[in-house]
């Protein structure tokens, strides 16, 4: 198994698709730190909202729902028609997300309230009366730790250094709606990203390194094309 696991991280680290997300990533985490080192909590969030518009508000809606576990749940199931590796890996990805979305929200930092019920009426610059009104569970953003796992992984199988690229500003974008649609500060978009990306590593590392399932012919096959033998 230490073979398989250990030939799984270079051929992880070896994609060009995923290489390109983490140097996006990398730039994104130290970017971060700037920010947090140089305003307080909130800050980002009335920033974004001081340059909001109308006009903005249905398109960030709609992109922000591409980061619904069920919208990513359905795209993954659909991967199984292509290859069984790809929707499999998918949806244990979005397991996962859901794993630390959940411990994150509802376990550990439960008591962490999101801007609406941090900020008063008046502290907005424009007051967004169509987004949902969340007040509690802020902590980490689960709409952008879905989409960070989703986009990695799907740089990681296309495996080129410009749909890394492309999927990292992707991401980044449909992470900073929940930002911009009152939903999450920065700090929870910011660690979303991050526990999102490594949720895909795991995924991997877990069903090639860990389980080995490519050993398998139907792993590599579509979901319709696997035969089952009857006893």
């Amino acid at each position: 198994m230490a073979m398989e696991i250990k030939e799984t991280f270079q051929k992880i680290f070896g994609n060009r698709g995923l290489k390109s997300f983490l140097v996006g990533m990398a730039v994104f985490a130290v970017a971060g730190i700037v920010v947090f080192l140089t305003t307080k909590h909130g800050d980002v969030v009335l920033f974004i909202n001081r340059y909001s518009r109308e006009a903005w508000d249905p398109i960030a809606t709609f992109l922000t729902d591409l980061g619904l576990g069920t919208f990513v749940a359905g795209l993954m199931a659909l991967l199984l028609f292509w290859k069984v590796r790809y929707g499999l890996t998918g949806l244990i990805n979005l397991g996962l997300v859901g794993i630390f979305t959940n411990l994150g929200k509802k376990v550990v930092f439960s008591n962490r309230p999101r801007p609406f019920n941090y900020f008063y009426y008046d502290d907005f610059h424009r007051f967004l009366y169509h987004a949902e009104l969340n007040y509690h569970y802020s902590f980490p953003s689960g709409h952008t730790m879905t989409i960070f796992s989703a986009m990695s992984l799907i740089a990681f199988f296309v495996g080129k250094r410009s749909a890394g690229i492309f999927f990292f500003f992707a991401a980044l974008i449909i992470g900073f709606t929940r930002i911009y649609l009152l939903q999450h500060f920065f700090l929870d978009v910011y660690v979303g990203a991050i526990v999102g990306f490594f949720c895909t590593i795991l995924a991997v590392l877990l069903l090639n390194g860990v389980l080995r399932l490519q050993r398998f012919s139907w792993f590599d096959q579509p979901i319709y094309k696997i035969r089952f033998k009857r006893q």
